[in-house]
């Protein structure tokens, strides 16, 4: 009976916690509806890639008809009859000139992330056919994107089938990886810095998030302050420059305890502790923004736990940004993962600059939630 009086008084208490209740249950219905009424039917191509056909250049030895007609069909299915990629653009090669042209076009087309795939047909492509002897496809995949690379080698396979189907070739392909473009060399720490460009800014943002989350809801001197000539533009500044300082100083261990274990980048190492900065900075802004709309510590670290997950849900490593379009696209761009994985990707894997589009977009939300850390604060009622 005393057991059953607890039950019902443990009952009584949570049902009057009604923030509690609506992180449990309205928050993810939210989330769902954004999800299925944003996002659309998804899309219908996953992988793009770029082909040089060198068909074109003269074969001999066994290979006296120099043909050139299949790597056409490969092609013409490639772009038109598979349900997993698009083809963005290809190349014939008639010399070793125009190859090397072409390979550094789809060069920079893999590295600044057009295509997927890089796949080049070699001289003796359609003869090998013609032969009913194995044809050898090469192909460089972007090694920058680790989870990808399993699922770009079994895509590939439906245009080989196609094509195999199409020819009445019983012999398979010989399928040839010279390397991986972009990927950690074997002899650096490559789970590490494979990780690194999403556990660094998770850890960046999480932490400063909750460094400044309750920095003004929590603080019982504010309210006796502004009896004082203490202007809240001037609390909200000093917070914002007094936990930027802390920021710099954690983004600075992270950034040498990381280097000490073997940090690896193609791209300038001050770009990268740049974007580190960046990111830090964009937790404080969001943890202020919580702080200053919060009423009681309590809703303060709810929201700081469902902005949390929020940010995670939609930091594109689930739903990637460019598979998203209008509203939606804007929602994930204000949150500020979505933008830097992808830059510190590009700067240690790939050796790029920061993309602009990204650095707007994550300067952009940090001034937004700042902004209306101030608003919001500005009409605040305080009882002193």
């Amino acid at each position: 009976m005393y057991l059953g009086g607890l039950i019902r008084k443990e009952f009584g208490r949570i049902k009057s916690d009604k923030r509690t209740l609506i992180l449990l249950f309205i928050i993810p219905v939210i989330l769902i509806l954004v999800f299925g009424l944003t996002t659309g039917g998804g899309p219908t191509k996953f992988f793009t890639g770029a082909i040089v056909t060198r068909d074109y250049m003269p074969t001999y030895d066994d290979f006296p008809s120099n043909s050139s007609k299949h790597d056409k069909m490969f092609i013409s299915i490639m772009q038109n009859e598979t349900s997993t990629w698009d083809l963005y653009k290809y190349y014939n090669a008639t010399d070793s000139e125009e190859f090397d042209n072409a390979y550094q076009n789809c060069y920079n087309f893999l590295k600044n992330g057009d295509i997927d795939i890089i796949i080049i047909l070699p001289e003796n492509f359609s003869e090998s056919v013609e032969n009913k002897t194995n044809p050898v496809l090469i192909y460089h995949i972007d090694g920058s994107d680790f989870q990808a690379i399993s699922a770009i080698e079994i895509a590939i396979q439906e245009p080989i089938a196609l094509f195999r189907a199409q020819t009445d070739m019983i012999a398979n392909f010989t399928i040839m990886v010279p390397y991986l473009e972009f990927d950690v060399p074997f002899w650096e720490s490559a789970i590490l810095n494979y990780a690194i460009p999403l556990i660094l800014p998770i850890i960046i943002l999480g932490t400063t998030m909750n460094l400044t989350s309750l920095s003004i809801v929590s603080e019982a001197p504010l309210p006796r302050m502004l009896i004082t000539p203490t202007a809240k533009r001037e609390i909200i500044l000093s917070k914002l420059i007094a936990n930027s300082v802390i920021m710099l100083l954690q983004s600075t261990e992270i950034f040498v305890m990381t280097a000490f274990f073997g940090l690896y980048s193609l791209g300038s190492l001050f770009l990268f502790f740049l974007v580190l900065i960046m990111i830090g900075f964009s937790g404080i802004c969001i943890g202020l923004f919580i702080s200053a709309l919060s009423p009681t510590e309590q809703s303060a670290n709810q929201m700081y736990l469902i902005m949390f997950i929020v940010i995670m849900l939609f930091s594109g490593s689930l739903l990637p940004l460019g598979d998203t379009e209008g509203g939606m696209q804007i929602f994930m761009n204000l949150l500020p993962l979505s933008n830097a994985i992808p830059m510190i990707t590009d700067i240690t894997l790939k050796g790029l600059s920061p993309n602009l589009v990204s650095l707007f977009w994550l300067n952009l939300s940090s001034l937004i939630y700042v902004t209306l850390a101030y608003i919001i604060y500005m009409f605040k009622k305080l009882e002193v």
